[in-house]
């Protein structure tokens, strides 16, 4: 078969990597991709074709018709928010990823936490702030002194930014007055604050048609820029999979309480999900709540869950699309760690330079249990340069987690670049 993967970031990368290595598939195409992919070695490498083309939709009816595209997998959600699943629809191609309107799941945390309450799945209480954060500010301070520990989310896409973790209604009425003053993506769809809940964080995966889902894996994102989860949310400077603690009990459970719900509510609504559907959790205890959705492979818990799912992942998905029963995938019994070095800057959040152009030395090698992802990167004659943000990153995957943690960042320093960030402490902790 022929893939398309829309995106240019690690986690298409990372799809590029492990689904070149399927039999099943013949080519990949990136739209648009990275120079970074370039590095890969063997077969995912001799199936890469990038497509130049700006995106729009008629290019992408061209690409696919010419192409022979029989899979398309949208990596980041701004394809699935201008309706790239429901164009493929159109033209009869398999697409994993939700409608435009089933996409609110993610696109609209106000929405999302609609479906919750409806389909009564646990969560954290919320209160909608948007008309008072609009018309009447010092309103939406006296309801944030009814949270203990607010946090606030801004409703609409925020680039993995837009969740502010504060310790008292005082730090959130500071973080509101920053927003007010420097207004970020998404906000233009809302604001809301909810209880901060205490505990361990966990994302789980699944590739869903209707009702029927496959489990990919679960993984632990370390959102926080800096060691021991201190400094500002990013889009996410590492990631670990599986969760120790996370029992095959504990998944099925998750599965009975969290997802099936969800597609149940979204099939009721005429909005029926197909596509990656991600749900992340907070545990504490013996219980645990959804914290929110994302409705594509996540950045960058993609790069360690893909590693460790055996056989023709490709032809597995397809299946599924296409409504056919298929087997539950089959994961090793390893540890995959991902470690993400980014630019001077980054997140900035509320103004700060992100640092561009900076050369990455090309000193690494790739071994049967490292992989190279790369993301914003450019390539300037034969050298490879920053292009903000987070730059690149590696995955290794070993037997236990120790032995993973200390094989990725040996590696991690086989890339280097002026002012780089990056995190000692990925998968530290259980």
């Amino acid at each position: 078969m022929n893939l398309l993967i829309l995106g240019s970031g690690g986690r298409e990368h990372a799809l590029l990597w492990r689904l070149g290595q399927d039999k099943s598939t013949n080519r990949i195409a990136v739209w648009p991709g990275n120079p970074g992919m370039e590095f890969m070695t063997g077969p995912s490498r001799e199936k890469l074709k990038f497509i130049k083309q700006s995106f729009n939709r008629d290019n992408f009816k061209e690409i696919v018709r010419s192409e022979k595209i029989d899979l398309i997998i949208p990596g980041a959600e701004k394809f699935l928010y201008e309706g790239v699943s429901d164009w493929a629809q159109e033209m009869g191609v398999a697409c994993l990823g939700p409608t435009k309107k089933a996409a609110q799941l993610e696109e609209s945390k106000l929405f999302s936490k609609g479906v919750m309450t409806a389909a009564g799945i646990p969560t954290a209480r919320y209160r909608d702030l948007t008309r008072c954060f609009r018309e009447d500010i010092e309103m939406a301070f006296e309801v944030l002194k009814g949270f203990q520990k607010p946090v606030i989310k801004i409703s609409g896409p925020a680039l993995g930014k837009g969740v502010f973790v504060c310790a008292s209604p005082a730090e959130a009425t500071d973080a509101l007055m920053q927003i007010k003053q420097s207004p970020m993506p998404g906000i233009e769809q809302g604001i809301f604050v909810e209880e901060g809940l205490s505990g361990k964080e966990i994302s789980l995966f699944y590739a869903c048609h209707d009702e029927e889902f496959l489990f990919l894996g679960a993984a632990q994102d370390h959102k926080r820029l800096l060691d021991q989860d201190l400094g500002p949310n990013t889009g996410g400077m590492g990631a670990v999979s599986p969760v120790s603690w996370a029992s095959p009990e504990f998944l099925s459970q998750a599965t009975e309480t969290y997802l099936l719900p969800t597609l149940r509510e979204m099939k009721s609504r005429g909005t029926p999900f197909t596509g990656i559907l991600f749900i992340g959790l907070m545990v504490h205890e013996k219980t645990s709540n959804l914290l929110e959705y994302n409705v594509r492979f996540g950045d960058p818990e993609t790069q360690t869950i893909l590693p460790l799912i055996e056989g023709d992942l490709s032809e597995s998905l397809l299946e599924l699309l296409k409504g056919n029963k298929t087997k539950p995938l089959t994961l090793k019994n390893e540890v995959a760690v991902h470690v993400v070095k980014a630019a001077k800057g980054y997140p900035g959040l509320f103004g700060e330079t992100v640092e561009k152009g900076q050369i990455i030395s090309a000193r690494a090698l790739e071994d049967s249990h490292t992989q190279f992802f790369f993301a914003g990167v450019m390539r300037v004659g034969e050298d490879l340069l920053t292009d903000g943000g987070r730059v690149l990153g590696v995955t290794t995957w070993e037997k236990n987690r120790d032995l993973a943690r200390a094989h990725a960042y040996k590696k991690i320093q086989e890339f280097s670049f002026s002012g780089e960030q990056f995190r000692k402490d990925i998968g530290a902790k259980e």
